[in-house]
């Protein structure tokens, strides 16, 4: 799966979605590319991760965190016509939500 910078994905067949917000090299994350898969070896993915706080999807929880192309190839996939309105009701909302944690591939680096 070729994961892209400033795309939106779904995480398996959760309610859960990530917007991959850049690709950064892993030594130095000012150079970065607009795309990857499982082989781009030296980069990873800058991601912000939503999750449903209710069945309804009226409330989410946000975090932030640096995960493996890799795992997050065999992770994502891509939304069908049928996640568009919920990934456009995220995005509406997305900048009032608070982050509530931070981590990088399941290490968390700030309280939750």
């Amino acid at each position: 799966m070729t994961i892209r910078a400033n795309t939106w994905y779904r995480v398996g067949a959760t309610r859960q979605f990530c917007f991959v917000q850049k690709i950064p090299s892993s030594t130095d994350p000012r150079i970065s590319v607009p795309t990857a898969n499982e082989n781009t070896r030296g980069f990873e993915l800058a991601l912000t991760w939503f999750t449903p706080t209710d069945e309804g999807l009226g409330g989410w929880t946000k975090r932030v965190m640096i995960l493996s192309v890799k795992k997050a190839a065999a992770l994502f996939r891509e939304p069908d016509g049928e996640d568009a309105h919920v990934i456009e009701a995220i995005k509406a909302i997305q900048h009032s939500i608070p982050v509530s944690s931070a981590s990088r591939d399941g290490e968390f680096t700030l309280p939750q």
